[in-house]
């Protein structure tokens, strides 16, 4: 009897050790407070394996895939924002949600929005791109319905790499979150970056993707919209030839099309729109940056041990 016992008492422990066995310390690295329309990033890193990280952010649900992380671990990255345009100061929860050794963790953070100012510019263009013929309205709609659905798409595999490159060497014009003008009336802010850019320029990718809608809009003119995963999107409008088809996968650098001054325009021009988790952010100081720069001196907690 005291034979099966000591058994029992020890099969017991085996199982109490297991699960804990394939358990390891889980970090998260999360901005506690970052300025609205900008580029921010978090990173979940264990030297344990890990499966399904999910981060839900201002209502959207990320998924990440894991990566091994030198000389022994593992990393999972996401890049985040908020638009200047529907977003107010306060405070906001991020979760951050994963599988590990057969329990799921769940970590809240807030991360506080900050107030930044932007300017406002007048443009004149064609009176018909401010108060457009009520023929256009079921195009438009049709549109916007495929933006938003382009814009809802997410997929796990990172293809991203960063720093991003520029889509093209011109400078820039129009900046983003400029409230937006046109022929004296305030049509809304801009939700991207104008670049300097003469018709037939050549149009690089700044990440690796896979093309999910391209069309010829009322409003954005010729456009290419591509997916680089973890709810990385990047938008390229006004274009003049559009060099890639749906379901494409393009590599970093690769030229997608030529820049031109087709749909709402004041002249030729590249409008370049970076959407991350379904924000449109500020993509200009991202293109001096890694992820590892963002990341750099922002708070680190360990949520499993």
């Amino acid at each position: 009897m005291l034979k099966l016992r000591g058994k029992f008492f020890a099969l017991l422990l085996l199982v109490l050790l297991l699960p804990r066995a394939s358990w390891g310390a889980v970090v998260v690295t999360c901005p506690t407070s970052w300025d609205i329309g900008q580029v921010f990033a978090v990173s979940i890193m264990s030297d344990k394996p890990y499966k399904a990280p999910v981060i839900t952010w201002l209502g959207r649900r990320v998924t990440l895939d894991v990566e091994r992380h030198p000389p022994g671990g593992f990393i999972s990255y996401a890049l985040l924002g908020s638009r200047v345009r529907s977003i107010k100061p306060g405070n906001y929860p991020l979760e951050i949600r994963l599988t590990q050794g057969g329990r799921t963790h769940v970590a809240r953070e807030n991360v506080r929005l900050r107030a930044r100012k932007y300017p406002s510019e007048n443009l004149r263009v064609a009176p018909r791109m401010v108060t457009p013929d009520k023929k256009q309205l079921p195009r438009i709609k049709k549109e916007a319905a495929l933006a938003a659905e382009a814009k809802a798409v997410m997929t796990s595999r990172r293809l991203w790499t960063t720093p991003p490159l520029r889509p093209v060497p011109g400078a820039v014009t129009s900046p983003y979150g400029y409230q937006r003008l046109y022929n004296g009336v305030l049509k809304g802010v801009h939700s991207g970056t104008d670049f300097r850019a003469a018709v037939g320029t050549p149009v690089k990718a700044p990440f690796a993707g896979r093309v999910i809608l391209t069309g010829d809009h009322y409003y954005a003119g010729k456009s290419i919209y591509l997916d680089s995963g973890n709810g990385v999107l990047t938008l390229f409008f006004h274009l003049d030839s559009i060099g890639v088809r749906k379901g494409d996968l393009v590599k970093k650098g690769q030229v997608i099309g030529r820049s031109g001054a087709s749909g709402r325009i004041t002249g030729p021009h590249l409008h370049l729109g970076l959407c991350l988790a379904g924000q449109y952010v500020d993509p200009e100081p991202f293109f001096k940056k890694n992820v590892k720069g963002l990341l750099k001196g922002q708070p680190r907690k360990t949520i499993v041990r």
